[in-house]
């Protein structure tokens, strides 16, 4: 198998796969990836259909053009094409960003629609070797954490978005100027983004600086830090699946760490601690890997009498000496419209959909509501038990509370409310370095709900 075509089976799943759908730009990285594909499939994936992608930004005059190119292109191949188009106001700043989230939605749109369940992107080893110099810079690694730096690993082969649709960078280990000799052997033109060399934006100021370094030495360096990310990862599966000291789930969405779990827990325990508060709090990244050190230290320290508390990442960190228990924190819970087949996630916690004809308000009860509902259902809680229960989500119809989801083990649903676990730092894009530790992750937190929930 040619070089330019070995990361194909390295990163795309062996069973035969319906539909492809390839990102094309028109720059040379995404017209080479076309092209590749194209062998790729014809000669091991025979049945699987490829359909091409260009996501048009509307961030340039020439855009709307270039995508008719592409489209063009296309057609002379007899290759599907499709255009999807980000509109809408775009951010004031974030632009980089926000963009690269709206090209991963729209490709996951036009992939759902055509029964696909894998994207194609072009990211070389140029790529590669700009975005670890870009996370080095920022990086101020110096302490050595297990998962301080994890951001040095950069792209991997795989990632899954949207908890449903695998993007995979076949090229990942491919220089571009192999991929422009692919195409001029073909005589096929490629456009030029002026804004790959505007130096306002970051990566084209990277880029230029890459050129006087050793980018394999870089790559090399990328692959190794992926490398730690993964061992690192490792230890805190083992510390999620331990037997001695189990982590237990409770109702109303807390952990509870039992009493003596802190003993050999070994250097991952800053980074579990980062993963658990980066799910029970619904936030998209982790909190800093110092901050959970020294957590992790306070939490080794023996507890005096009673109970001693300290707040991150959105989190409540309770210990005593029965244990240490982690809840969401009081503040800034979301209050939810849903009309009948709407779809939203909740305080990056909960997916909900409202399968009924009436609308439903999703939010957090206040105290006195609480206590109304145990004592109408006859439920007895710790006071514990009730501050959990006073950060879950609960349903309300026309002011009334109507159900507490947390409590339906105990109490039967009396809505329409369908509710799934979300995890805001996996759900929406997940890295292929994380895909073990994620999967540790969501069955701790299989909820103890009826049959109803999943």
């Amino acid at each position: 198998m040619p070089r330019v075509l070995k990361g194909f089976g390295s990163c795309m799943p062996q069973q035969e796969n319906p539909a492809v759908v390839v990102a094309v730009s028109g720059g040379s990285d995404s017209l080479a990836l076309l092209l590749l594909t194209r062998r790729y499939l014809q000669t091991y994936l025979p049945a699987c259909r490829l359909i091409a992608v260009t996501v048009d930004h509307g961030l340039r005059a020439e855009s709307a053009t270039e995508a008719a190119g592409v489209a063009e292109f296309c057609k002379n191949l007899n290759i599907p094409h499709q255009i999807m188009c980000w509109e809408g106001e775009k951010p004031a700043s974030g632009l980089a960003m926000a963009a690269r989230n709206a090209r991963y939605d729209l490709l996951v749109q036009a992939a759902r629609a055509c029964g696909a369940g894998m994207i194609l992107t072009g990211h070389t080893a140029d790529d590669q070797v700009e975005t670890y110099l870009m996370r080095r810079e920022r990086a101020d690694v110096v302490t050595g954490l297990a998962g301080e730096g994890r951001g040095l690993a950069a792209m991997a082969m795989q990632t899954l978005l949207q908890d449903s649709v695998l993007l995979c960078r076949p090229l990942l280990s491919i220089w571009r100027e192999e991929l422009r000799d692919v195409l001029r052997t073909d005589n096929i033109c490629w456009f030029d983004d002026p804004s790959n060399d505007n130096p306002t934006y970051e990566r084209p100021r990277i880029r230029q600086a890459a050129r006087t370094l050793d980018k394999p030495a870089l790559l090399a360096a990328a692959e190794q830090a992926a490398e730690q990310r993964r061992a690192d990862n490792r230890k805190v599966v083992h510390l999620l699946t331990r037997e001695d000291y189990p982590i237990e789930r409770l109702a109303g969405d807390g952990l509870l760490l039992v009493a003596g779990w802190t003993e050999n827990v070994g250097d991952a325990a800053p980074l579990m601690l980062g993963y658990l508060l980066a799910t029970v709090g619904g936030q998209t990244y982790l909190p800093s890997m110092r901050d959970c050190s020294i957590l992790a230290d306070w939490l080794r320290s023996a507890p005096a009498s009673g109970k001693h508390r300290k707040t991150l990442h959105s989190c409540v960190v309770e210990k005593s000496v029965t244990g240490i228990l982690i809840r969401r924190e009081r503040r800034n819970l979301p209050v939810m419209l849903l009309h009948s087949s709407e779809r939203a996630v909740w305080d990056g916690r909960y997916t909900l959909s409202n399968e009924g004809t009436d609308d439903l308000v999703v939010a957090a009860v206040n105290e006195n509501q609480l206590s109304g509902y145990l004592r109408g259902h006859q439920i007895e809680s710790t006071q514990s038990e009730r501050d959990m229960l006073l950060s879950a989500p609960a349903i309300f119809r026309d002011g009334s509370l109507v159900e507490i989801p947390a409590l339906s083990h105990l109490v039967p649903q009396a809505s329409s409310m369908r509710m799934k676990r979300h995890v805001a730092c996996f759900d929406r894009v997940l890295s292929g370095h994380d895909f073990e530790v994620a999967k540790a992750v969501k069955v701790l937190l299989t909820m103890p709900f009826n049959h109803i929930y999943r």
